[in-house]
């Protein structure tokens, strides 16, 4: 029997922001890291634990946290710049038919996923699996994939943490997706709810009765709901105190997404209701087209949002929603979410030490990310930090700065090619400025699927708002007789002319396209945008 390997041991120094509670602050401090897991936590002057005695300790000059946890994200549409949004609308059914929103999101991403010669799904996943680790994401939605036929479906699995696969016993698997059958039938979607750990749906998209709907849905005609303590409503635009009263007898939570609220209906979730009836509220970015660039941006949303509508949010309440909020709705808080011994490894820095904490991390912006580590691991950071850290992986630019990222992982995907970033990049750019050829080919391609006669081999993207992928992103439940939830067939039906668009950017700091739509989106409230910019 050969012996077993010797743990690996690393620590690193700097200002410790635990998140345990609030002011709990090391304001200089050492992490010591044993493998995947925080061995100890003492603050400068202290002696090192028992076999970290010889172990030189980086020093990252910056403030560290816990690694930033996203559970609202489509991460496969993260390759599409913001898109300006042409009015108000009133719910999720409306905007999705805007043709606008044709050409600029649905598609360009049905293009790209079905005329896929099987090189863009790699670039693709690595490409967004990039921009939620250069901004200090270490958890967000996986990406769906499925088998060419439409029957099988798994997460792509990467060197980020995705909550749908967790890491049983110690994170459970979340589910952010439901059959179509369960969906549409109470009972089925109950019983769904009361053997999951945790259940992020997309919940009352929209501000107007019809999106209200969705929410009044979940009660069947015994005056039963549909609400078990595994819900994590997703949006909840429509809902008042009421109905938030309602999720909280039934131990629900809430997922907030500002920014992209307020850029499709210029109104956002009555978060103050949420929180005044005890439920648990965690932050999501959504997507590129209609949100942050990333969950760092959100923060950033979020605090501008607090203050234009005196929400009363602190920068501690607002941080909680990118960390320890989110992992104890994944039901992780044991191990993750704040930085403690025994948990497992996932930190960010930034740069600097001083002033409030908090307000630290919301003012930070990629470019002052020092490092990320996920599971003990560097994975990206400074090429300095890395290389103190012993880590190596692919260089790159953010803004001026010399940075390096490690996607390398022996669990990875097998499925995925281990392309570079620089060459995902590459082959993404060059797709999206053809995507008037890939078009016919994606056209042929989805018509093939409907008919079942698709002759390609493999796994494709399995698309969160397109095609039939036999899941839902929502519960269908009927309401006075009427199903709940957008018609997909009708989206899909007519097929607007494509014509060429840029790569997303992969930080804010590398696309200046970004700010100028953002400041320039017309149903944003005055000054918002200029607002949530000037942090940039």
């Amino acid at each position: 029997m050969s012996p077993a390997a010797s743990p690996k041991r690393w620590a690193l120094t700097g200002r410790i922001v635990t998140m345990a509670a609030e002011g709990d602050v090391i304001k200089n401090g050492t992490i010591f890291i044993e493998d995947n897991r925080i061995a100890a936590i003492l603050p400068k002057g202290q002696p090192a634990p028992t076999g970290f005695e010889a172990v030189a300790a980086v020093a990252t000059g910056g403030t560290i946290y816990p690694g930033l946890i996203e559970l609202h994200n489509h991460l496969s549409y993260n390759i599409l710049p913001l898109w300006r949004v042409p009015q108000l609308f009133g719910n999720r059914d409306q905007w999705q038919n805007a043709k606008s929103y044709k050409t600029s999101v649905t598609g360009p991403m049905s293009a790209i996923a079905l005329a896929d010669d099987g090189s863009l799904l790699p670039a693709l996943v690595r490409y967004v699996e990039a921009k939620c680790l250069v901004a200090g994401t270490t958890t967000s939605q996986g990406i769906t994939l499925s088998n060419w036929s439409g029957t099988i479906h798994k997460y792509y699995k990467g060197a980020l943490r995705a909550a749908e696969i967790g890491s049983p016993p110690d994170l459970p698997r979340a589910h952010s997706k439901i059959p179509d059958i369960d969906a549409e039938d109470w009972a089925k979607f109950d019983n769904e709810l009361k053997s999951s750990a945790c259940f992020l749906l997309h919940l009352s998209e929209g501000i107007d009765a019809k999106a209200h709907s969705h929410f009044l849905a979940l009660r069947n005609s015994s005056g039963d709901w549909a609400i078990e303590p595994s819900l994590a409503g997703i949006h909840c635009t429509a809902l008042d105190a009421t109905d938030f009263g309602t999720m909280a007898e039934n131990h629900a939570k809430v997922v907030w997404s500002p920014l992209s609220n307020l850029l499709l209906y210029g109104k956002t979730t009555d978060v103050v209701a949420a929180r005044t009836a005890g439920l648990t509220i965690a932050l999501g970015s959504d997507w590129s087209p209609s949100g942050s660039k990333n969950l760092l941006g959100e923060l950033k949303a979020a605090k501008v949002v607090s203050a234009h509508f005196n929400l009363g949010f602190s920068d501690y309440d607002i941080v909680a929603m990118a960390t320890r909020n989110p992992a104890a709705i994944l039901k992780w808080d044991g191990k993750l979410g704040t930085i403690a011994k025994g948990k497992f490894a996932d930190l960010l820095v930034v740069k600097g030490v001083t002033g409030d904490p908090y307000g630290h991390l919301i003012k930070s912006r990629e470019q002052d990310i020092v490092l990320v580590t996920i599971g003990g691991r560097p994975r990206y950071g400074t090429k300095k930090a890395m290389q103190q850290a012993g880590a190596s992986g692919e260089a790159l630019k953010i803004g001026k700065s010399a940075r390096t990222i490690d996607f390398t992982s022996p669990d990875q995907d097998p499925g995925i090619e281990k392309v570079t970033l620089a060459e995902a990049m590459s082959r993404l750019g060059a797709a999206l400025g053809n995507l008037g050829t890939l078009q016919p080919h994606s056209i042929a391609m989805s018509a093939a699927i409907a008919r079942g006669t698709v002759s390609r081999t493999g796994w494709r993207l399995a698309l969160d708002e397109q095609f039939g992928n036999n899941v839902q992103l929502r519960p269908r439940l009927a309401y006075n007789g009427v199903r709940t939830g957008p018609d997909l067939a009708t989206v899909a039906a007519v097929a607007e002319p494509l014509h060429p668009i840029k790569l997303d950017g992969l930080t804010v700091a590398d696309d200046p396209v970004f700010i100028d739509t953002l400041k320039s989106e017309p149903n944003l409230p005055q000054g918002l945008g200029a607002a949530i910019a000037a942090f940039y």
